[in-house]
């Protein structure tokens, strides 16, 4: 067993995404890709073995928050997810460290954080005034950032100098504040230039600060200014301090905007990692005209206010708000039926718009299912080279729990991936969640009007993953089906969580990809690691984890991995 510890693994611990984590030679390396949402608690106090070496594969197609803010002003790839891994990733051991990454990881004002965390009646507010108050913060960040400004003394009729920063700045040194601030001043300049002194239109709205994260405004402009994602993330990691042996690698890399589709078993085609993970009421078609009316014209006057970004008390972005799946509103808005898979798409900025008029010419007369987009949007992407040379020279590969179809999922439709992974014999685990989201649940319509509640349990979430392996050429043989085993080898589960494990179907499942008898067969191992309480971690308790959910005791299991590489060496 590998001790000694150097703190490299603050993983994403409740986020979203793929954990891809590789281990090579006895001082060995570690890749992670992607965040660990619904099962895993905050790794602050994480230690990977000595020599360890961390690589952290993310996808690049966050449309949620303030990334889908800058994405539609500046184009380019999201940078959202891969701030957040690696601001968790910086170490903060130094004064410095810590104020740099308080900074980073700050957000502007919202009518959110003004309400529950500020403790401000916002009753009454609108979203021009919150608006206006984050675009003032962040011209304070700014003008704050400056070491010293000059001004009259009147007094005494000279100069003197005044030592004014924002309290953000305070104990920046002067070296890090120049580099921090000019690319936020960068990045600044680039949104003015959209503006070009032209007033903005209802449709084209101007730059909207509201909770925008000062990490990705800094992110977002190295990337401009560098012209390359993987120089910002360079950049990004020397100013968090991020330790030499975790390096986090975009899955795809692209200047353009990618987006995210999925298919339902039903035949609905979705458009968005937004509107993936965060599924929008839906009209029954089992409901009364009138009240199917009434809500088909709030539907309208929504639709019509993300548009347009009207409406006083609208913002435009599309917040992340976790929230229970048990209450009528989440039963709601769950998905007609399960997803079957998923797509890189083509950015069409027009798809809302006309997205909408055909939504409201269909609603009153068909129950088709909703399409969002066609064929002809697909596109096939190759991965970040990186990557594939990481999974050649891994000797244990993780796929995280988290968002299954819109953060594990992203990373492995990719072209090669699967070949990549299932030529590799090595331990392949699948981390399950603590508890489901609403890409692992659904509601099904019934007769009497009411909606029954699905979930998948651990033989979907294989068959997901699987899936996706081999969708783009998994095994470089297209004469046999891969088993199982080609890609998952092992599953690892926070005890209690509440995905539900049938080890019969999943034996069953995997035999039934057994098509050659003369390959020997294989049988997933299933593993319970020891768990903690999900609200006993701020991350597990912003990605929805209530009491009686649980996440993987961090140590357990980075404990568990790093046996499970170890035995593998010695075999």
């Amino acid at each position: 067993k590998l001790n000694d510890a150097e703190s490299i693994s603050r993983s994403n611990s409740v986020s979203s995404l793929m954990d891809l984590m590789a281990m090579e030679s006895l001082e060995t390396s570690a890749i992670i890709a992607n965040s660990i949402q619904n099962g895993a608690a905050r790794n602050d106090d994480i230690n990977i073995a000595g020599g360890t070496k961390v690589w952290h594969v993310l996808p690049v197609t966050d449309d949620g928050g303030s990334t889908a803010e800058i994405v539609r002003v500046l184009g380019g790839p999201a940078v959202g997810d891969i701030r957040s891994r690696l601001l968790r990733l910086a170490p903060g051991t130094t004064q410095e460290a810590r104020a740099v990454r308080r900074l980073l990881g700050h957000r502007l004002v919202s009518m959110q954080s003004l309400g529950k965390k500020g403790g401000v009646d916002t009753e009454g507010m609108t979203h021009e005034m919150v608006s206006r108050m984050a675009r003032e913060e962040w011209q304070d960040i700014l003008d704050g950032g400056h070491e010293s400004y000059q001004h009259s003394d009147f007094s005494g009729g000279k100069n003197a100098q005044d030592n004014y920063e924002h309290p953000l700045w305070k104990d920046v040194s002067g070296p890090y504040r120049s580099i921090i601030r000019a690319f936020l001043v960068h990045f600044h300049n680039q949104v003015l230039l959209t503006h070009n002194g032209i007033r903005q239109s209802q449709s084209n709205p101007s730059f909207d600060y509201t909770g925008g994260s000062v990490g990705n405004f800094f992110f977002a402009g190295a990337r401009i200014f560098f012209g390359s994602l993987p120089a910002a993330i360079f950049l990004f990691s020397k100013v968090a301090g991020i330790p030499s042996g975790s390096r986090v690698l975009p899955a795809v890399l692209s200047q353009e905007r990618l987006e995210l589709g999925a298919v339902l078993e039903d035949g609905t085609r979705i458009r968005g990692q937004y509107n993936i993970s965060h599924p929008h009421p839906k009209v029954s078609p089992h409901t009364p005209h009138h009240e199917s009316k009434s809500q088909s014209s709030m539907s309208r006057i929504s639709n019509q206010r993300e548009i347009s970004g009207s409406g006083n008390n609208i913002s435009r972005h599309r917040q992340v708000i976790k929230s229970s799946l048990d209450s009528k509103d989440a039963i709601a808005s769950m998905h007609p039926s399960p997803i079957s898979s998923l797509h890189y798409l083509l950015h069409d900025p027009t798809w809302r718009r006309r997205n909408a008029q055909v939504k409201q010419s269909m609603e009153s007369s068909s129950s088709a299912p909703e399409q969002q987009w066609s064929d002809r949007h697909e596109i096939s992407l190759e991965p970040n080279p990186l990557v594939l040379e990481a999974i050649s020279n891994a000797n244990c590969i993780v796929y995280g729990c988290g968002s299954l179809y819109t953060s594990v999922l992203p990373s492995l439709v990719l072209e090669g991936v699967g070949e990549a992974i299932s030529c590799r014999n090595l331990p392949k685990v699948l981390l399950l969640n603590g508890w489901h989201d609403s890409e692992t649940s659904w509601a099904e319509a019934c007769d009497n009007e009411d909606r029954v509640v699905k979930r998948m349990d651990a033989t979907h979430f294989v068959k997901a993953v699987v899936d996706a392996l081999h969708a783009n050429g998994g095994v470089d043989d297209s004469d046999r089906t891969p088993l199982v085993t080609d890609y998952i080898t092992h599953i690892f589960y926070p005890v209690g969580t509440e995905i539900g494990i049938d080890e019969k179907a999943l034996t069953d499942f995997c035999n039934s990809r057994h098509q050659q008898q003369e390959r020997k067969r294989e049988c997933i191992v299933i593993q319970g690691i020891e768990s903690i309480p999900a609200d006993s971690c701020s991350d597990g308790s912003r990605s929805g984890g209530l009491a009686y959910h649980r996440v993987f005791n961090p140590r357990a299991l980075v404990d568990a991995l790093l046996d499970l590489a170890h035995e593998t060496k010695l075999n």
